[in-house]
């Protein structure tokens, strides 16, 4: 898909660790950059980062310059079935399952997940995970 969309990833040489189920945070991670890969912009170019929280999480976040997301979108993704319908050159593929499947997945690990988005300025997701200390 990186090299199908021609999409730049940019990301930090190292991370803060965190406590989760190696599988599941491959997920949400799949699901995170397939988005921004698939709404970022032509072509893509994703940021990756990890922010050290004082409540003892880690905040990881994708960033993408897309086209950004109103306020109503960004209340619907994390619904399952839930498709963004942006106008542009994207056409959405899938069944609109990937964000609800990480909110659930990152929700039993003990996490919460989020989006900051403004239209024109790309967005933002992020997920939260316990610090491994």
């Amino acid at each position: 898909m990186i090299a199908k969309h021609q999409a730049k990833i940019v990301h930090p040489a190292h991370w803060p660790q965190a406590l989760g189920y190696g599988p599941w945070v491959e997920e949400v991670w799949a699901n995170y950059l397939a988005n921004a890969i698939q709404y970022g912009g032509c072509p893509p170019r994703v940021e990756l980062g990890a922010t050290e929280r004082t409540d003892g999480s880690i905040c990881f976040w994708v960033h993408d310059d897309g086209a950004g997301l109103t306020a109503e979108e960004q209340r619907h993704l994390f619904t399952p079935l839930w498709r963004n319908s942006q106008p542009g050159p994207v056409i959405a593929e899938g069944y609109g399952l990937s964000l609800s499947i990480v909110r659930r997945i990152v929700e039993r690990l003990g996490g919460e997940v989020g989006v900051e988005s403004r239209v024109g300025e790309g967005s933002r997701f992020t997920f939260t995970l316990p610090a491994a200390d």
